[in-house]
């Protein structure tokens, strides 16, 4: 069972996410996530994005949604990483600019296929718990992962899963 083990509440600089995008519909049946990072990893879309090292935030691979109920119920879907603005965008990849930004950062621990369906929800409750809420106008969330955190599994097996929401004060 996956729990929440720590939240911070930090502020984002000003920054770029970039990488390569599937648009996915709010109530898909079958989650082609996992197969689309399948894909991004055999491409070499994160060998291109790691060249790019003096833009980085964080090296760790982000999975970023937003644009929520775009295009008939649709959402975007990043897999890709945390640069500075200035990054160059590689020829086949997007991006979208974050403003800066208060954000809640839940860990969310647990047996990797377990982390993914609480992790919004257990992120925005701790956060409304300590006086904060949703900011609905930055419309995106994203899962961050890690190292060693996500990519190093616990002797049980286990990995924390960063799990980032704008927030405001309530």
């Amino acid at each position: 069972m996956a729990k929440l083990v720590n939240l911070q509440i930090n502020q984002l600089p000003e920054a770029k996410i970039i990488g390569k995008v599937i648009y996915l519909k709010m109530d898909m049946k079958e989650n082609p996530i996992p197969e689309f990072w399948k894909k991004c990893f055999e491409d070499g879309t994160f060998t291109k994005l790691e060249e790019l090292k003096e833009y980085h935030i964080d090296s760790s691979y982000v999975g970023w949604m937003g644009d929520f109920g775009i295009d008939n119920g649709k959402f975007t879907y990043i897999c890709g990483m945390l640069m500075k603005l200035g990054a160059p965008v590689p020829e086949g990849f997007i991006y979208k600019d974050i403003p800066s930004s208060k954000v809640a950062i839940g860990w969310i621990q647990g047996m990797e296929k377990d982390v993914y369906p609480v992790s919004h929800e257990f992120t925005q409750k701790a956060m409304e718990e300590k006086g904060y809420r949703l900011d609905e106008s930055a419309s995106w969330c994203m899962e961050l992962y890690n190292c060693p955190r996500f990519t190093t599994p616990m002797d049980n097996g286990e990995i924390i899963l960063d799990y980032y929401i704008p927030c405001e004060t309530v």
